[in-house]
C-alpha cells in the first residue's frame, strides 16, 4: 500500500491489536519506535486501510 493510498490511519500499540486489525482488512504500512509517558519504548503499528475496503464493507 503506498502511503497516498489509505483513507483512514490508525495506530496500534500491540502486535495482537495490529493483528486483530489486519484480520479485519487493515494493512500493514510502517512500525515506528515511542516513548510511554514512563519512559518505556515500544513499538508502535502503524496500519491504514484504503477507500475501496470502506465502502465494501457498507455495501456487506
Amino acid at each position: 500500500m503506498h502511503m497516498s493510498e489509505p483513507s483512514q490511519i490508525m495506530e496500534a500499540l500491540s502486535a495482537n491489536e495490529a493483528n486483530l486489525k489486519m484480520q479485519e482488512g487493515w494493512k500493514l504500512i510502517n512500525v515506528v519506535v515511542t516513548t510511554h509517558p514512563n519512559g518505556h519504548l515500544r513499538p508502535c503499528h502503524i496500519l491504514g486501510k484504503s477507500k475501496a475496503m470502506n465502502e465494501e464493507q457498507v455495501a456487506d
